[in-house]
């Protein structure tokens, strides 16, 4: 009795066992039909007396139980895809690590990454140039998952001063450090608007983070009157989805009206 107790305690996590992914409509229809497309995100890390910013191409994930969706899907949107975790494991995502900007762990963080960058341009060995960019590479590739706690947050227009990005508990998707289709960092300047923005993802277009349909947990959408909707689209996604699994996705579908005022 007393392991199934302590069993039961370890299993009952305060995370749950699901990835979302909030989009728009175009959107979810687009992953359910191609997968994932991986885009560059602008991001900010400030410290103390140190700030650095840089374009990252990922695809974010929120760990969120569907009570917490409520605030989450007012940013993102109400059209979500909830994947297992387990499929998150075997594609390699990991959390993204916080970091308080009132802190020395930000600041000195951006300067051993200077540091690194003028140790690399003293280097005249071409070999040893090239294996030591290796590990190097492989520090910077960390800035890639890290986040401050709480900052500015700007999205569709929108200025929010002190944001908790820690409560999205995030999980990131970005491309191997050394893909050879993929520039794993961009300087700020060059995707400042849209439009610069869609020239470096248009480089990147044919790279994707697949899953298969039975990876689905949950799709959400944003009333009950697209559910029939999005069945319809399910059966039109030839190859990709078949009738049992249209059938229990059919029983998986959630709304975002139902999450606000049920869950």
């Amino acid at each position: 009795m007393v392991n199934k107790i302590m069993k039961e305690k370890i299993n009952n996590s305060l995370y749950p066992d699901i990835l979302f992914h909030f989009t728009t409509k175009d959107g979810l229809f687009s992953i359910l039909q191609k997968t994932f497309k991986v885009s560059y995100a602008r991001e900010k890390i400030e410290g103390k007396s140190s700030v650095r910013e840089f374009g990252v191409p990922m695809i974010s994930f929120c760990d969120l139980k569907l009570s917490e969706h409520k605030v989450h899907m007012n940013k993102y949107g109400k059209y979500g895809i909830g994947l297992k975790k387990e499929w998150a494991n075997r594609q390699g995502l990991n959390p993204v690590l916080y970091v308080n900007k009132h802190s020395e762990f930000a600041d000195n963080f951006n300067a051993a990454l200077n540091g690194i960058y003028r140790h690399m341009n003293k280097l005249r060995d071409g070999e040893h140039f090239r294996g030591l960019s290796e590990d190097y590479m492989k520090i910077f590739d960390t800035y890639r998952y890290i986040k401050n706690y709480e900052g500015l947050l700007k999205r569709n227009g929108k200025k929010i001063n002190n944001f908790r990005f820690a409560d999205e508990r995030e999980w990131r998707y970005v491309p191997p450090i050394n893909h050879p289709d993929v520039q794993p960092f961009v300087p700020i300047s060059n995707i400042k608007t849209k439009k610069q923005k869609d020239v470096y993802n248009q480089k990147i277009d044919g790279i994707r983070l697949s899953f298969q349909p039975n990876d689905i947990k949950y799709l959400i959408i944003d009333n009950d009157e697209e559910i029939n909707g999005l069945i319809s689209y399910l059966r039109k996604v030839k190859g990709r989805f078949d009738k049992a699994t249209i059938d229990r996705l059919s029983s998986r579908i959630l709304t975002a009206e139902q999450i606000h005022n049920d869950v």
